[in-house]
């Protein structure tokens, strides 16, 4: 069994680059799900951005943001997928809780796509359970 332990920080004006490239991941891999996702608000808002990976690797990373004091939203969530199944997702909604709780956060949601069971397993373990089922048709 490999030692290893997984680190989760906020994230810092250089992990912009890898936060706009896990972005840009979770985009191209949502196209194997059905849906499509609501796209955020561009009212100012606070931002929480967190990231997480081993050693100095970054490999995940976590952005929610607030347009109020106590109502969040988690807009992206990604891990790299050769580094799932390590509890690195699991590290970052646990960081993400923990913050808001001392933001004095009374909200907290997000969303997955129908058929991308790991995001929503990841959103379940943590207690964001389903609220509304959207749904729509591309006319």
């Amino acid at each position: 069994m490999t030692d290893f332990s997984i680190f989760v920080r906020a994230a810092e004006q250089d992990d912009a680059v890898v936060i706009a490239r896990h972005h840009t991941m979770s985009e191209q891999e949502s196209t194997q799900y059905r849906g499509s996702a609501l796209t955020p608000s561009t009212q100012p808002k606070q931002t929480l951005s967190l990231v997480a990976g081993v050693g100095t690797t970054v490999m995940g990373s976590l952005v929610a943001t607030t347009a109020n004091a106590t109502e969040w939203s988690i807009d992206s969530v990604f891990v790299e997928s050769a580094s799932r199944d390590i509890g690195i997702g699991d590290a970052l909604l646990v960081e993400c809780l923990r913050e808001l709780r001392q933001r004095n956060a009374t909200w907290l949601q997000s969303s997955a796509l129908p058929g991308d069971r790991a995001m929503k397993n990841l959103f379940e373990r943590h207690g964001l359970v389903a609220q509304t089922i959207i749904v729509g048709k591309k006319l």
